[in-house]
Parts: structure tokens; sequence; C-alpha cells
């Protein structure tokens, strides 16, 4: 969990980095509302790339699905995601921008690949694999971006050298994955349907979910123009370091939510939720902190004056992060539930909220507005999603007293 954390931590900061070497290698702020839009389609239908698929494996203690055939339910939906990205990125973005988005969405997508097999690692509790390769891949695809931009202040090139940069360590990871389990890819009708079908509904929710944090976005870029939407993406992005933390908290815990659930242990499941939402709060209490005491000066240091003038974004850009790490815990954890139907039903809720109260707050507010609607619409869905894991131990504890 040590390895895990450290290298997730880098690899979220890389990932941030890059927004901040996009501001400082080129000039202006068109390449970095661009970068931005690109990571946030990308982000779009990463959710039907994943499809839930890590949470859902890490928590299949039986192993009543196998290793290969993970691997290849991965491959399909990979492509699945990458005609859907296509056909949105051509009906809602700008022409300018397709080249970059297909490259980055190409770069997300090896990213996503490598995550099943991150499922294989923490199955085998050998999640020190995964933060030595996310390690790797952070320092191999920061020094590319930074060079390729330094050397043709081309966001397209500087993209497509961070591809080049991962696929050796994608190799590393199949060699570690491939000693713990098999890793070639398996693809049965039968499994893949059965997969499809379950984890359906959890997609849907999670696409709803991604779409919250786009929406605000894009109709920031609408109204503002893609110089404001690159000026928020550059303040709001080091919070993600942030809300990465708090994954890193829960991520390791599925597989033992799942294990207390299976054991009839309700009251242990409780305990271990309420500390992992009393983490979250030290996080992101802690997080404040350090913004107020030191977020000037560091814009300073890292973007300059230019930038440290929206330092105000930041504190609002922290309450959406923290509902978001919430409502990416409470998902988690209703697929470990097998609550599917919760998740979509939680996340639908948020994603019909998010236009509306985009264009209300976005309007009245500003750059501010885009934070404040994404955290309204995550905490009604993180609401319901508790209202439907209290549903569920309710459940199972009449039907432990049935039996």
């Amino acid at each position: 969990m040590a390895w895990n954390s450290i290298g997730s931590l880098f690899y979220s900061g890389c990932q941030w980095l890059t927004t901040v070497l996009i501001v400082r290698l080129t000039t202006g702020y068109d390449a970095a509302g661009v970068l931005a839009l690109a990571m946030a389609v990308s982000n779009v239908f990463a959710p039907v790339a994943l499809y839930k698929i890590r949470s859902y494996q890490v928590s299949d203690i039986h192993e009543k699905t196998s290793s290969g055939e993970y691997v290849g339910f991965r491959i399909v939906t990979i492509g699945l995601a990458a005609l859907l990205t296509i056909g949105y990125m051509v009906a809602t973005c700008p022409a300018n921008a397709y080249l970059a988005i297909c490259l980055y969405s190409a770069f997300r997508f090896i990213d996503l690949f490598i995550d099943v097999l991150h499922g294989i690692d923490q199955q085998h509790a050998r999640m020190d694999y995964c933060g030595k390769s996310m390690l790797a891949r952070s320092i191999l695809f920061t020094l590319s971006f930074a060079l390729a931009l330094y050397f043709t202040n081309n966001l397209e090139i500087a993209i497509a050298a961070m591809i080049v940069s991962t696929l050796p360590v994608m190799s590393y990871d199949l060699r570690r994955a491939g000693s713990l389990s098999s890793v070639v890819p398996v693809f049965s009708g039968n499994g893949v349907r059965r997969l499809l079908v379950e984890c359906f509904p959890a997609v849907l929710g999670t696409v709803a979910c991604s779409l919250v944090v786009t929406v605000a976005r894009q109709y920031l870029g609408m109204t503002e123009g893609e110089s404001a939407l690159g000026i928020y993406a550059t303040v709001c992005t080091p919070i993600v370091l942030i809300q990465a933390c708090s994954s890193y908290v829960y991520a390791p815990l599925l597989g033992i939510f799942a294990s207390k659930l299976d054991r009839g242990d309700l009251m242990g499941f409780v305990k271990l939720l309420v500390r992992v939402f009393c983490s979250f709060a030290v996080i992101f209490i802690g997080g404040g902190i350090l913004f107020l005491l030191f977020g000037d000066a560091f814009l300073r240091l890292v973007f300059g004056s230019a930038i440290a003038e929206y330092g105000f974004l930041m504190y609002a850009g922290l309450a959406s992060s923290a509902f978001a790490a919430c409502i990416a815990f409470v998902t988690d954890l209703l697929i470990a539930m097998r609550d599917m139907r919760g998740t979509l039903i939680a996340n639908l809720a948020g994603c019909a909220i998010s236009l509306p109260a985009s264009v209300v707050l976005v309007d009245a507010c500003g750059m501010n507005g885009v934070s404040y609607s994404i955290a309204f619409a995550y905490c009604v869905a993180v609401i319901l999603s508790c209202w439907r894991i209290a549903h569920g131990l309710r459940e199972l504890r009449q039907r432990t007293v049935d039996a």
C-alpha cells in the first residue's frame, strides 16, 4: 500500500505538472485550454473503458472471474470507449482540437489497460508493482512531454511523446502481472456478456459522474472562452493531488469491505466506513490550511504573478474536490456491495442537476461557478449513495436474522 500510495501520488503530481509545463513553455493560455479540453473529453468515456472492473475485480474475493477474462474484457471496453470518444468529440468539440483529443485519449487508454493488470497485482497483495510502475511512467511521460514541447512548441507532438514513453513500462506490468496469474486475454462470449450486463448500470453511473465536471468546464469554455478554461484548469489542477490522496485511503480497502460483507461483519464494515470518511476530513481540512497559508506563494512560484491573481479559485475548487472524492468512494463501495442500480440512480441525479446548476452558477459567479456547480451536483449524488448503502446493510442484516 505504501508503494502504491507513493507511486500514485507521484503520478498525479506529474499529470498536474504537464498543465504547468503547458503554461510555462507556450505563449498565452490557448494550448492550456486545448489540453484541458482533451483531458476532460478523455475522461467522459474513460468509465466505459474502465467499466468499473477494477472495483469489481478486487472485490471478487472468490475469483469467480479469471484474470484472463478481466484482461480480455478490458480490451473490448477500451475499443468501445474509443468509438464513443470520437463520436462525442466530433459532435461537441472544435475541429482544431481533434488531434490533441485523439492523442491524449490514446495515452489514457494505455493507462486504463495497465489498470486491469494492477488489479491482478492487488488481488495477489503486490501493490508494490503498481507503485513502481506509476513512478516509472510518471518520470518518463513528464520528461518526454517537456522535451517535446520545448523543442517543437507543438502540443500534439508532446502528447505523442508521452504515448511512446509509456509503452516500455506497459511491458514491465505485463511481466509482473503475468508472474502472478495469466494475462493472456480470454474473450469468452458468456463471460463478456455477464460482465457487460452486470456492470452496465454502474458504468452509466460513472459516465454521468464524469459528465458533471465536463459539462461545467465546457459551459465555462463556451461562455467565457478557452483562455478562462485554461486559467481555471491551471489553478485548480493542484487540488487533484489532494483528491488523489483520498483515493489512496480507500482503494486498497475495497477487498476488505467485500470480505466483511461476505462474513456478515456489518459492524466492522460501518466502523471502516466511518474511518474512511474521517480520513477524508483530515485530508481536505489539512489541504485547505495548506492552501490558505501557502497557496498564493505556490502559484506565484510555479505559474508567475499573472496566474497568482486567480488564487481565489482554489478554495471553491477544494470544496468540489472533496465531494468528488466522496462520490468516487461511495460509488466504488456500492459496486463492492454489487448494488449497481444504486450507482446509477445516485450519479444520474447528480448529472441531471449539473447543467442547470452550471448555467446558473457560472453565469452568476464566473470561473468559481464551475466548482460550485460540481460541488452541488456531487453532494446530491453522495446523499443518495449513502442512502443506498444504508438500505443494503439493512437488507443484509435482515437476511442474517432470518437465517
